[in-house]
């Protein structure tokens, strides 16, 4: 993926969410079964897509079908369902492909659906409901979860994360495929043999690392692994503090491929467009960075007999007091120097 692919797949996040919010003005408040609805800048070869919000304000994309298509009977999850609409178009019926978003808290995940489907539109202007029950399939993990609350400390973990893959990108834009914590990875940066590990912190007294799991904090064989502390003073209101949308936004500019996006969609981030990410932002208070070696108080495998968690063992989780801890002298540019392999 090059710059222009990352910038080009927001752009189409931000159309898509401009336009919602318009057509979602335009919502009659008192038939129920009825829709508000606008063209996309897009056609299959029977008519254009619509995008269209009901009147309790759930998000939809309308494909056309083709008159072979038999469907693929409905499909539903905990926050997506499909089905088939018939809706007048032209004084004509005409079905759609009635793709709906039925949980506020996944209307960013359903955006990066939808381009998805705007992606493959574009390019076979088709798609048949088999084809799109495929598509849902693949997302079915991110639309199925449970809901999602973004606090601002969660906020101020990601933004943490995402000023590290910021200062990697100025020196290698292709850094992206480092952030591996949204995929499960143990450590939130891996790039071979070196590991970053970030821990963000709103609080204001105390230097506390919370730890999730025996592996999180166990270096890489024959490598290094960083632990980055960072305490952040949140700041509400908008355009007042960088926040999660502009960081994001600048990452994209500077390389980041439209997988970016990708692993946001994994953590199930709210649309970048929601005054929940638009009305906070961080100013940085401090940050330290740690070297975690043998020294370091951690719970890993190595330190059980035989290099291995005792079985029946799980879901251990702890807090380390950085304060009994020495930093390194180091700052975040040289620290990217060195994961990179620059220094």
């Amino acid at each position: 993926m090059t710059t222009s692919d990352g910038s080009q797949a927001l752009e189409l996040r931000q159309m898509l969410e401009r336009l919602w919010s318009e057509v979602l003005t335009r919502v009659p408040s008192t038939d129920s079964g009825s829709l508000a609805s606008a063209e996309l800048a897009l056609t299959t070869k029977v008519g254009p897509v619509l995008l269209a919000v009901d009147h309790l304000g759930c998000r939809h994309l309308l494909v056309p079908m083709t008159p072979d298509d038999g469907g693929a009977g409905d499909w539903l999850s905990a926050g997506v369902r499909m089905t088939t609409r018939v809706k007048v178009a032209e004084d004509r019926p005409v079905r759609f492909l009635d793709l709906e978003c039925r949980r506020d808290d996944l209307n960013g995940v359903f955006t990066g659906l939808v381009a998805d489907v705007c992606a493959v539109v574009a390019h076979r202007h088709e798609i048949s409901a088999r084809d799109l029950s495929a598509m849902l399939e693949s997302w079915r993990k991110l639309l199925a979860g449970g809901p999602q609350v973004w606090t601002v400390p969660r906020l101020a973990g990601l933004y943490g994360e995402l000023v590290v893959l910021e200062r990697l990108l100025d020196r290698d834009p292709t850094a992206i495929g480092s952030w591996v914590g949204p995929t499960g990875a143990p450590q939130d940066f891996q790039s071979h043999p070196h590991a970053i590990e970030v821990k963000s912190t709103t609080a204001a007294t105390g230097r506390l690392a919370h730890v999730h799991g025996v592996d999180q904090l166990e270096p890489p064989a024959a490598g290094s692994l960083a632990l980055v502390w960072t305490r952040f003073a949140p700041v509400a209101g908008s355009g007042t503090a960088d926040g999660i949308a502009t960081i994001v936004e600048r990452c994209l500019a500077k390389g980041a491929s439209s997988s970016l996006l990708s692993r946001l969609d994994q953590i199930g981030l709210p649309s970048l467009a929601s005054q929940e990410l638009r009305d906070v932002g961080f100013e940085l208070v401090e940050r330290r960075i740690y070297n975690v070696d043998r020294s370091f108080p951690a719970i890993t495998p190595a330190r059980f007999e035989g290099g291995s968690v005792p079985a029946g063992v799980r879901g251990i989780e702890y807090v380390i007091d950085l304060d009994t801890v020495t930093a390194l002298d180091e700052d975040l540019d040289a620290l990217a120097n060195r994961f990179l392999g620059r220094s």
